[in-house]
């Protein structure tokens, strides 16, 4: 009886912490993602940015005009988990010149994640930002 009330309990304890696991490895790729993606947009790499878009049925930017933006800031002003850690809201202000025109201008760029169980990765609900 005794036997089985230790292994009863090393068992429960190894269960919570695969699920505490599991929880911080979804929130290393949440960060991850959210990194990458920012970079991506930092440094002008439209098409991988991209590439986290959740429909890619969606209508792409058109990535010949964006050759002419040259972001200057990306700063992520808000942030907020939900649904037990698998849906992200983010509120980034990005800076840029379209070289074109030589003025900076700003957008809030309002961002909905969710965590694909299946693909076992971040995607972007949300559009891509406009750059006008």
């Amino acid at each position: 009886m005794a036997r089985d009330r230790v292994f009863r309990t090393i068992w429960i304890v190894l269960s919570f912490t695969l699920v505490a696991c599991a929880h911080d490895m979804r929130v290393m790729k949440m960060e991850e993602a959210l990194n990458s993606y920012g970079s991506a947009i930092r440094w002008g790499a439209f098409q991988k940015a991209w590439d986290f878009q959740t429909d890619k049925q969606k209508r792409a930017p058109d990535f010949k005009a964006l050759k002419n933006i040259k972001v200057t800031g990306y700063d992520s002003v808000f942030r907020t988990v939900q649904n037990e850690g698998t849906i992200v809201l983010q509120t980034v202000e990005i800076r840029y010149i379209d070289n074109e025109r030589l003025v900076e201008k700003s957008l809030t760029d309002e961002q909905k994640w969710h965590f694909d169980v299946e693909k076992k990765q971040w995607l972007l609900d949300s559009s891509f930002p406009k750059f006008e």
